[in-house]
C-alpha cells in the first residue's frame, strides 16, 4: 500500500507506524469526509484472515468513549485491513518516557481503561494485548483503548462443579500478544478469559505508577519467566507515595491463579473507584485551606429586580471554580441556604468548614453593570481581595472569567501543590439568552412542580434566542428528569425530552457535568441500562468533583437499585462534605440506610435532618416508612399524617399512609387513600407503584401484580427500588415480579456488579 492509494473508499495519506503484525496508514474517509487510521494485517493466511475479520467485525460492537471505534473490516489485495477511529494524542508508552504518571493522572487513566475494557468483557470480548502502547493519552487528556481489532471472542464454557468460580473463556488457546505483557496463562498457551486481560493491566497500572515494569528482565525469556515464577515488588516498596489500598489492588491483579485476581474487569473498575473516593473524602477532609463558599449575591438595583441575575452570578461561580482542583467549594444548596442572612461571615464559614468566603454585589441600570465582589479569610474576618467592575451587560462573561481567575490567584498561595486558574465555562454569546437561562435556573432551584414548569419556559426561551445555548439545553433535561423523578408527570412523555435535551446538550458541549448527570439518571432509572448509566455518572464527577447533585444522583438512583451500598454511601459521604447542609443529602443518607434495613441508624439519620429543619417533609415521610416496616403503627400514621400534612397532600404521602393504616388494621381509611389515588390518576399521573403500595397492605396481591406491571409498561421512575422496599416484600418471592425485575436488569445475578 501507499500514499496516494484509495482502497475501498478510503485515500492513503501517510505512514504512521508498522509493526510485525501489518502497518497503519493515516487515511481520508472520501464519503464521509473524516480522518481515519487504516490497519493492514501482513498475514495472509486464509484460515487467520478470516478469524481476524470476524473477531474485528464483533470487536465493532464496542461503543464506549474509551475505546477506539472500529467502523469496518475489508480485504486489499488479498491482506485484510480493519479501519478505526484517528486518534492525536501520544500513547501511554511515550508518555512513560518522562517517568511515573502523578497519582491522580495514573488513577484516572487506570478508572478510563478499566471501563473501556469492562465493556468489551460484558460483550465477551478480551482484548489478549493490552499494554503501554496500546492505549492513548488524546490531547484532550483522556485514554483511549486501541487494537480491539486484534481481541477475541470468548464462549461460554460448561459449567462444572462450583457455578461461583465458572468463567467464559477464549475459544481458541495460543493467541498472540506481546509476551511483557502476557499473563501467565497466555504464555503457556492455555484457555484465556477476562482474567487475562486484568493481570496485563495489572503490568500497565504497576509500570504508570513506579516507573518501571514489574517483571522485566534483561531478555524475552527471562522476563517471561519472570512472570510465572517471580513476585512483583509491592508497588508501595517500588513506589513508596502510592497508597497501601491501591498497592493491595495492583498486586490482586498480578496474582500468577487466575483464581486469585479480579473476576472481571467491572470489579476492578469498582475498586479503582471507590478508592478514588475514598482518596477524594480524606483529600477534602485534610485540606480545609482548600474551601471556599460563594454566597448569592445582593440586588442593589434601583429596581430589585436582579435577583435572578445575582443567584445566577454566584452560581455560575461555583461551577467555574468547582471544577478547578484542589478548590473545594460549597455547593450552591450550601452557600445559598445563607441568602440574605444576617449572620457572621466567620460562623457561615465555620458551618460550611470553608475558610474563604466570596461575597458580592450587583447594580444594573439599564446595560449598564456594578459588580462589587470582595473575598474574605474566616480566620481574621477580613477581606484577602476586593474589586469592582463597571462594565456592559455584554461583558458579563468576561467579568466572571476575571473573578475567577483572581480567586484562584488569590488561593494559590494557600496550597502545597501546583494549580492553574480556572477558566470561566464557556459561555453563551447571546446576553438574552444568558438572562433567560440564568431565570431557567432561579425557578429551577426552587423545586416546587409550579417553578420546575416555569423554569422550562424560560429554558425554552434562551434555546428560541439561541438554538446553540447548551446550558439551556442542559436546563430543560433537569426539569424533564426532576418532574419525573418526583412523580409530576408521566416519564414516557417527558424522559424522551429530557434524553433530546441532554444528547443536543452534549453535542454543544461534551464536558457539561449537568447534561451528562441528567443522562445519566434517565438511563438508570427509565433505560434501565445500569452500566451506561454508572459510566455517565462517573464522567460527570470527574468533570466536577464538587458536584453534589451528580454524587447524590449516583447513589440513590443507580447504586442503590443495584445493591451496591458501600459504593453509594462513599459517594453520598463526599457529597455531604461538599454540602453539609443539604437536607436532601442528608435524607438520601437516611434513604440509604432504609434500605440497607438498617432502621435504628436510618431513624437517628432522619432525627438529625428534623434537628435542621423540623418541617422537612421527607424525613417525617421516611420515618413513617421505617416505623411501619418495624410494626410500630401509632408511630408510622403520626409522621406520616405530619408528611401528608406538610406536603399538602402528595401522591406519595398518600401511599405511605394508606399502606400503614392498613397494616395497622385501619381497613376503611386505607380504602379512602386507595380512592383518593384512583380519582387523581383521571386527571393527572400518580405512579401505579403508589396504588400497589396500598393494595400490598391491604393483600390485594392480585391487584398489587396488576399494578405493577402497569407501572413497568409505563415506565415508572420508582419501580427501581421495588426490590428495596420493605413493603413490597410479600409480593417479592411471586414470579412475576421476579421476571419484572429480571427485565429492569435487577435480577440477584446482577444485583452487585458495581459493587
Amino acid at each position: 500500500m501507499h500514499v496516494g492509494q484509495v482502497v475501498s473508499h478510503y485515500r492513503v495519506l501517510q505512514k504512521v507506524g508498522e509493526g510485525g503484525l501489518g502497518e497503519v496508514f493515516l487515511a481520508q474517509d472520501l464519503i464521509l469526509n473524516r480522518r481515519v487510521a487504516l490497519k493492514v494485517l501482513a498475514t495472509k493466511q486464509p484460515d487467520a484472515r478470516k478469524q481476524i475479520l470476524e473477531e474485528a467485525r464483533s470487536a465493532a460492537s464496542i461503543d464506549h468513549p474509551h475505546a477506539c471505534k472500529i467502523y469496518e473490516t475489508g480485504d486489499c489485495e488479498g491482506a485484510p485491513f480493519i479501519v478505526m477511529e484517528f486518534l492525536e494524542g501520544e500513547t501511554l508508552s511515550q508518555r512513560l518516557e518522562s517517568g511515573p504518571l502523578p497519582l491522580k493522572e495514573a488513577v484516572t487513566i487506570a478508572i478510563e481503561i478499566t471501563e473501556a475494557l469492562a465493556e468489551a468483557h460484558e460483550k465477551q470480548i478480551i482484548h489478549c494485548d493490552l499494554k503501554p502502547t496500546n492505549i492513548m493519552i488524546t490531547l484532550s487528556g483522556h485514554a483511549k483503548l486501541m487494537d480491539f481489532g486484534l481481541a477475541r471472542m470468548l464462549k461460554q464454557s460448561p459449567p462444572s462443579g462450583d457455578d461461583s468460580t465458572h468463567q467464559d473463556e477464549v475459544s481458541k488457546p495460543g493467541i498472540a500478544g506481546t509476551p511483557a505483557y502476557m499473563a501467565p496463562e497466555q504464555i503457556r498457551g492455555e484457555k484465556l478469559d477476562a482474567r487475562s486481560d486484568i493481570f496485563s493491566l495489572g503490568i500497565v497500572l504497576y509500570e504508570m505508577l513506579a516507573g518501571v515494569h514489574p517483571f522485566r528482565r534483561t531478555t524475552h525469556a527471562a522476563t517471561m519467566a519472570a512472570i510465572l515464577h517471580e513476585d512483583a515488588v509491592p508497588l508501595n516498596q517500588a513506589a513508596p507515595a502510592i497508597p497501601e489500598s491501591l498497592s493491595r489492588v495492583i498486586e490482586r491483579s498480578l496474582v500468577k491463579s487466575p483464581a486469585g485476581r479480579y473476576a472481571s474487569a467491572r470489579d476492578l473498575w469498582a475498586a479503582l473507584t471507590g478508592l478514588r473516593s475514598d482518596d477524594a473524602a480524606r483529600l477534602q477532609a485534610a485540606s480545609p485551606s482548600a474551601a471556599i463558599a460563594i454566597l448569592p449575591f445582593s440586588d442593589l438595583s434601583p429596581a430589585h429586580d436582579q435577583e435572578y441575575f445575582c443567584d445566577g452570578l454566584a452560581e455560575e461561580l461555583i461551577s467555574a471554580i468547582g471544577q478547578s482542583s484542589p478548590i473545594r467549594v460549597a455547593s450552591r444548596t450550601a452557600s445559598f441556604r445563607y441568602k440574605g442572612a444576617t449572620l457572621d461571615l466567620r460562623e457561615i464559614g465555620r458551618t460550611l468548614n470553608v475558610t474563604s468566603i466570596l461575597e458580592g454585589s450587583v447594580r444594573k441600570a439599564g446595560d449598564r453593570l456594578r459588580i462589587v465582589v470582595k473575598l474574605v479569610d474566616i480566620e481574621t474576618g477580613y477581606p484577602i481581595w476586593s474589586e469592582r467592575y463597571d462594565r456592559l451587560l455584554n461583558d458579563i462573561f468576561e467579568i466572571q472569567d476575571e473573578i475567577a481567575r483572581s480567586i484562584a490567584g488569590k488561593l494559590q498561595g494557600t496550597f502545597a501543590a501546583s494549580m492553574t486558574a480556572p477558566a470561566a465555562p464557556t459561555p453563551p454569546r447571546n446576553v438574552r439568552a444568558y438572562e433567560s437561562y440564568l431565570k431557567g435556573r432561579y425557578f429551577w432551584n426552587k423545586r416546587t412542580e409550579d417553578d420546575l414548569r416555569r423554569s422550562a419556559e424560560y429554558f425554552e426561551s434562551a434555546i428560541a434566542e439561541d438554538a446553540n445555548e447548551a446550558v439551556a439545553h442542559a436546563g430543560l433535561a433537569d426539569v424533564y428528569v426532576t418532574l419525573s423523578l418526583y412523580g409530576a408527570v408521566r416519564p414516557l412523555d417527558f424522559l424522551p425530552l429530557a434524553r433530546n435535551s441532554a444528547d443536543r446538550a452534549l453535542e454543544l458541549k461534551p464536558d457539561l457535568p449537568e447534561a451528562l448527570t441528567s443522562r445519566a439518571c434517565l438511563r438508570a432509572v427509565f433505560d434501565w441500562d445500569w452500566n451506561s448509566a454508572a459510566r455517565e455518572f462517573e464522567t460527570a464527577i470527574r468533570l466536577n468533583p464538587n458536584y453534589a447533585q451528580a454524587r447524590q444522583w449516583y447513589a440513590m438512583n443507580c447504586l442503590s437499585p443495584l445493591g451496591a451500598f458501600t459504593r453509594a454511601r462513599e459517594e453520598l459521604k463526599i457529597a455531604s462534605e461538599t454540602d453539609p447542609v443539604s437536607l436532601a443529602i442528608a435524607s438520601s443518607v437516611g434513604v440509604l440506610a432504609f434500605f440497607e434495613r438498617d432502621y435504628e441508624r436510618a431513624i437517628a439519620d432522619f432525627r438529625a435532618v428534623l434537628q435542621m429543619d423540623e418541617a422537612f417533609y421527607l424525613a417525617h415521610y421516611f420515618l413513617g416508612q421505617i416505623y411501619a416496616a418495624q410494626g410500630l403503627y401509632p408511630d408510622a400514621l403520626g409522621e406520616l399524617e405530619r408528611a401528608v400534612a406538610i406536603s399538602r397532600g402528595s401522591s406519595e404521602s398518600i401511599s405511605a399512609l394508606g399502606y400503614a393504616q392498613a397494616r395497622a388494621g385501619q381497613t376503611d381509611n386505607a380504602r379512602r387513600q386507595l380512592q383518593e389515588l384512583s380519582q387523581r390518576k383521571t386527571g393527572r399521573y400518580v405512579s401505579p407503584v403508589l396504588v400497589a403500595q396500598v393494595n400490598t397492605g391491604l393483600k390485594e396481591y392480585d391487584d398489587a401484580m396488576t399494578n405493577i406491571e402497569e407501572a413497568f409498561q409505563a415506565r415508572s421512575t420508582d419501580l427501581v427500588w421495588l426490590k428495596l422496599r420493605p413493603a413490597f416484600d410479600a409480593v417479592r418471592s411471586n414470579d412475576r415480579v421476579t421476571r419484572l425485575l429480571t427485565s429492569l436488569g435487577l435480577g440477584s445475578s446482577l444485583s452487585s456488579r458495581l459493587v
